[in-house]
Order: structure tokens, then C-alpha cells, then sequence
């Protein structure tokens, strides 16, 4: 896999979670791993926990808004904290929320701006502590969830996403397929589309030409091109190149959609350990 903190992307990340990996690696102590009892959370502390495992580093795993004395301690913030990492001075503190980067050079050579979120954060510390991890690898296109999730790609066109998404493209850890090449989308996040109308198409795409296969598509979509939401960036996200991993029967937003509808408030710390225990088992749910 590539190495994240290679790339300009996090470039100014990447000298903080190499120093904090190479002490956690070098003393071998327990490593606190502390998030919120979120979604995000639990995406932010799934990568890292696979990396500390595959490294036979001891580690505790905690769910909570408050901070905790205990060191080292790796502590994923709100997501609607944009500070970006922090490390204390003695290396044994690290606090990691969203910082706004330089992704994408547009037409004209301008950069393009973008979250580069907790989640996609802790993936390159991950692999920065443990960059052989087969856990690692299958988790991989999880580190697209936070953009995913972010209201970003409401707005206008993600920089960071779609830089991370080519990155993970060329080396092979994730696919680009329409959604009639999805066993099973999750039709919850298509309450827009006629799901009559999709059962069709799939069952007859591998006989359409592209040319076939463009206007169907096009056509498929047409009731909702002239409403706000959802944008027209997510819509070609969900449409047009759903993004699937091996073994993968349902693509990553179809996914995200399932657990932020099935996400109990009451129940966040249960929802939040269950999924993690699930992704380090096998990469999906």
C-alpha cells in the first residue's frame, strides 16, 4: 500500500504521527485509544486498533467525551473540532481532529481546499506504525468514510476525497463500478430512485453497449437532477462510481447510509465496539 504521509496531502501531519509512532513503537507501553462514541469515531479508532494488534502493541480502547489520565493515549476528537493534530512535548499525548488541506490543483493551477478528517488521518497513522498489516489493507477504503460523511460533498466537489479515492484506485484496494454492478445496494440511501427501475437495468446490463449503459444510467436519475439534495457530487458518487473492495457486496456508501440510520443515540458506546470488532473481523459489514 501507499504510504499517506508520503503525500502532499498530509504533509502537514505527517511529521507528527511518525514521531508518535516511533515512540509508542519503541517502548512498547499500553496505548490508550479514546473516541467518541460516534460513527466517526468508531472509523477513526478501527484502523489504529488493527495496526496496534498486528504490531503486538498492548492497547485499551474507550469510548467517551471526556479525557482521560492516561498515557500514551491517542485521542480521536469531535468531528466538528478542526484544530488538526496535536502532540504534547513529551510524545505521549496525541489529539487528532480535522484540519483543512490543499488537495486537487484545478484547471487553472489553483488548489483546491479540503477536510482532511480524523478517520483518513488515523488510517496513515495506522499504517505509519504498522505498514505490513493485512488488517490494514482490507480496511483501506474506510478511510474514504469521513469525507463521505462530511457535508463537503453537498457542497461542492471534495479535493481530498477524490485524490484519496485515485490514490486508492492505483494501488489496487478499491473499485469504481455503477450501481447496477452492486449485488446488494442498500436502498436506504436511495429513497429517490425507483427501485423497479434498477432491479431492470441491472438484470440487462451486461447485454447494453456503453453507449446503452450511459443513457440508462442518465435516465435512471432523471427525477431527481433538479432537486437540491442530494447533490449533484453525491449522486455521481452513488451512482455512477460506487466504490466497492473485495469480497464487498454492498459499496461504501450503502454502507455508511446503513449504520448512520441504524446509529442508536442510547446505545452509541454498544454501536461503536460492535462495529469495530466487526470491521477488524472481516473489513464490512
Amino acid at each position: 500500500m501507499y504510504n499517506l504521509l508520503e503525500d502532499d496531502l498530509f504533509e502537514s501531519v505527517s511529521d507528527i504521527f511518525l514521531q508518535f509512532a516511533s515512540q509508542i513503537k519503541s517502548n512498547n507501553d499500553s496505548v490508550m485509544l479514546l473516541a467518541p462514541p460516534t460513527l466517526q469515531g468508531a472509523l477513526a479508532i478501527t484502523p489504529l486498533e488493527a495496526a496496534l494488534i498486528d504490531e503486538n502493541i498492548p492497547y485499551r480502547r474507550r469510548f467517551s467525551y471526556d479525557n482521560i489520565d492516561y498515557f500514551p493515549v491517542i485521542n480521536i476528537l469531535q468531528s466538528d473540532i478542526m484544530d488538526g493534530p496535536t502532540l504534547d512535548s513529551n510524545h505521549q499525548s496525541l489529539s487528532i481532529s480535522t484540519k483543512i488541506v490543499d488537495g486537487l490543483e484545478g484547471n487553472i493551477g489553483d488548489s483546491k481546499k479540503g477536510p482532511l478528517n480524523s478517520i483518513c488521518q488515523a488510517h496513515a497513522l495506522a499504517y505509519a506504525i504498522s505498514p505490513y498489516s493485512n488488517r490494514l489493507r482490507y480496511l483501506r477504503p474506510w478511510a474514504l468514510a469521513g469525507n463521505w460523511l462530511d457535508t463537503s460533498l453537498d457542497n461542492t466537489y471534495d479535493p481530498v476525497f477524490s485524490k484519496m479515492k485515485k490514490i486508492f484506485l492505483n494501488e489496487g484496494t478499491i473499485m469504481i463500478v455503477p450501481i447496477t454492478e452492486i449485488k446488494n445496494p442498500y436502498m436506504g440511501a436511495y429513497d429517490w430512485l425507483n427501485q423497479n427501475d434498477l432491479k431492470k437495468l441491472s438484470s440487462s446490463w451486461n447485454t447494453l453497449d456503453f453507449e446503452e449503459k450511459s443513457l440508462k444510467l442518465s435516465n435512471l436519475v432523471k427525477p431527481i437532477l433538479n432537486k437540491s439534495l442530494p447533490s449533484s457530487a453525491r449522486v455521481e458518487e452513488l451512482v455512477w462510481n460506487c466504490i466497492i473492495a473485495e469480497g464487498w457486496k454492498t459499496d461504501l456508501a450503502g454502507q455508511l447510509s446503513f449504520l448512520n440510520r441504524d446509529w442508536d443515540i442510547s446505545k452509541s458506546h454498544l454501536k461503536a465496539s460492535n462495529l469495530v470488532d466487526i470491521l477488524l473481523n472481516k473489513g464490512y459489514i
